[in-house]
């Protein structure tokens, strides 16, 4: 028996290598300027989920600083998992892009959309130029001819596949955070009136993010002031709700509020806060809904189901296809 177990050990270690290169694994990460969060699935039941924080100074407003830190970081945490050799798909940290609904000149898809938008670059309003950035166009089933422009600064998008190079970590795709949140709250937004407004808003410590949505389409987005300065919160996020209701006063229907962010654990101070605006409210919460289920170990920094809305978003392409 004991030659017969050998043998068999002896056996796996030479498939596991082969197994692996056949049937790579996947995790998804959710890239913040304070934490990386990881989650695996098999189907959507959830083998791995784990929040690891980052110190101070390693990344900043979206950007990889120190690339060779966070690289160490993430190598060790694959191999200590036992996720040496998976793939990845990450969400990159909300301030790393911005997004803009482009519908086209003349009501019709152009031939060269780069050349198109730099003609017209002035009214995209973007914080940096288009020769510095990144362009992800997402065509929409839209009347006249409409697409999503994602863009992210060059550099930035270079440091972070610097650090996954640096890790010996196959990456295979990043997203942004709005793009993964706006497909992630499509079953929520299935029973909204037409001409309905919803605002998804990231409850985080230290600086919330807003995204404005019409029609299941993102509007606006912007930062806000984190949970610890309440007072602040509420104040800001009334002055966007009071914009979009004088800019829209045919709406009728009082905004969705959406919650969800690592900072949402208390849904009495949610139910506060959206009524404090006068809007109805739901938690995106995607174990309570049940799009994912959760059966990997505490590994002693395991995120709630309201922190995993970027990371639903982005594996849903998979699971909802």
């Amino acid at each position: 028996m004991e030659l017969f177990s050998a043998v068999q050990e002896r056996l796996q270690e030479r498939i596991s290598p082969l197994r692996a290169w056949l049937f790579p694994r996947r995790v998804f990460l959710q890239l913040e300027d304070q934490s990386i969060t990881a989650m695996a699935l098999e189907g959507r039941r959830i083998i791995w989920l784990e929040r690891v924080p980052l110190p101070a100074g390693l990344c900043e407003n979206g950007e990889a600083i120190r690339t060779d830190s966070i690289a160490d970081l993430l190598g060790d945490l694959f191999v200590e998992r036992g996720f040496s050799g998976a793939r990845v798909d990450a969400v990159l940290p909300p301030a790393a892009s911005q997004m803009r609904l482009v519908q086209w000149p003349d009501a019709a898809w152009p031939d060269d959309p780069e050349r198109t938008l730099s003609e017209n670059e002035q009214q995209l309003a973007l914080k940096t130029a288009l020769q510095f950035l990144d362009l992800h166009l997402v065509d929409l089933d839209r009347d006249p001819p409409t697409s999503l422009l994602v863009t992210v600064p060059s550099s930035t998008l270079d440091r972070w596949i610097e650090v996954f190079d640096l890790a010996g970590v196959p990456l295979d795709r990043m997203e942004s955070a709005n793009l993964c949140l706006c497909r992630g709250v499509q079953p929520l937004l299935q029973e909204q009136p037409v001409d309905s407004l919803s605002v998804v808003l990231q409850l985080e410590p230290q600086r919330c993010e807003l995204l404005v949505l019409e029609n299941d389409l993102p509007s606006y987005s912007r930062h806000l002031s984190g949970v610890e300065n309440q007072a602040a919160l509420r104040s800001e996020l009334q002055d966007c709700l009071d914009f979009w209701r004088q800019l829209r006063p045919e709406l009728l229907e009082p905004p969705l509020l959406l919650l969800h962010g690592s900072a949402l654990r208390d849904e009495a101070k949610a139910r506060e806060l959206a009524e404090a605006v006068g809007c109805h409210w739901q938690v995106i919460d995607p174990l309570a809904q049940e799009w994912l289920v959760d059966v990997s170990p505490d590994q002693g920094l395991h995120p709630e189901g309201p922190a995993l809305a970027p990371l639903w978003g982005l594996a849903a392409v998979g699971l909802l296809a």
